[in-house]
C-alpha cells in the first residue's frame, strides 16, 4: 500500500479523542499498511459535502485507496443564491429557514434517499476514473436509520418498473436499487453497537457521543478488512 485518503465527518476527523491525530482510525489504518495518508474530513459535514469535497480533492490527487465515511442522513448542504454552501443539520437550528425545513419538508425516507444518491454519485465517479475505495456508513441515529436501510434493501428494479407501492411508500429507494452489488458497513450496527449497549466505545468528554479511542481501533480493523478484500 502506497497511499490512502480518508474522508468523512467529525468521526473521521477524530472529535472527542484525547490524542486526536494519533488515535483516530485513519492514522491506525495507515500505520498498519506503513503508508502515507491524507485525512480531508471535517466536523459537521453532510453527505452532500463529503462527496463533493472528496471528488474535488481527487480531481487533483489520486490515491491507491479512498476510505469514505458517510454520515447522518438528516444533514444537507444548502446552496445559497450567492452560490455559497452552508451546513444544515438538525442539531443546530440557528435560522428560521432551517427550522421550517426540518419541520415541514424533511422526512427520514427523503434523507436516506439522499444518502444513497450521494453513494451512487461517488461510486459512479470512482468507476469512471478507476479509483478504488471502501466505505462505512456512520449514522448517529441508528433506530431512525434502521427502518429506511432495511426498506431500501428490499426495493428492486422490478418494483420500480411496475410503479408499485412497496410497504405503502411509492418510488423510494431508487438509488439504492441501482447499487445492487454495493458493499458497505453500518458502523454502529456492525462494529460498535449503540451507546446504551456499549457505552465504553463512545467518548463522553463533551457529551457528543463520538467513538472512543477503543472504538477507533475497532473501526480501523474493519477498514483494514474491507481494504484487504478489494
Amino acid at each position: 500500500m502506497k497511499s490512502l485518503c480518508f474522508s468523512g465527518c467529525s468521526i473521521t476527523w477524530g472529535d472527542e479523542l484525547v490524542h486526536r491525530l494519533e488515535e483516530r482510525y485513519s492514522n491506525l489504518v495507515s500505520q498498519h499498511y506503513e503508508c502515507s495518508h491524507n485525512n480531508i474530513s471535517d466536523k459537521g459535514l453532510s453527505n452532500d459535502a463529503i462527496v463533493r469535497r472528496t471528488i474535488q480533492h481527487l480531481q487533483h490527487k489520486r490515491y491507491e485507496v479512498v476510505v469514505m465515511q458517510y454520515t447522518v442522513h438528516q444533514r444537507i448542504e444548502y446552496i445559497s443564491e450567492r452560490a455559497e454552501t452552508e451546513k444544515w443539520t438538525p442539531q443546530k437550528l440557528d435560522s428560521q429557514m432551517k427550522r421550517h425545513y426540518y419541520k415541514w419538508i424533511y422526512n427520514d425516507v427523503m434523507g436516506a434517499e439522499n444518502l444513497w444518491k450521494n453513494i451512487f454519485l461517488f461510486d459512479s465517479y470512482c468507476k469512471s476514473v478507476g479509483q478504488k475505495y471502501v466505505s462505512i456508513i456512520a449514522d448517529h441515529y441508528e433506530p431512525v436509520f434502521g427502518k429506511p436501510f432495511q426498506y431500501y434493501q428490499r426495493v428492486s428494479k422490478e418494483d420500480w418498473s411496475k410503479n408499485s407501492d412497496v410497504r405503502g411508500v411509492r418510488k423510494n429507494g431508487y438509488w439504492r436499487s441501482l447499487l445492487r452489488d454495493y458493499k458497505t458497513c453500518l458502523m454502529h450496527r456492525e462494529i460498535l453497537g449503540l451507546q446504551d449497549v456499549n457505552p465504553e466505545l463512545y467518548s463522553m468528554h463533551n457529551k457528543g457521543g463520538h467513538p472512543s479511542a477503543k472504538a477507533h481501533k475497532l473501526i480501523a480493523n474493519k477498514i483494514i478488512e474491507l481494504i484487504d478484500a478489494i
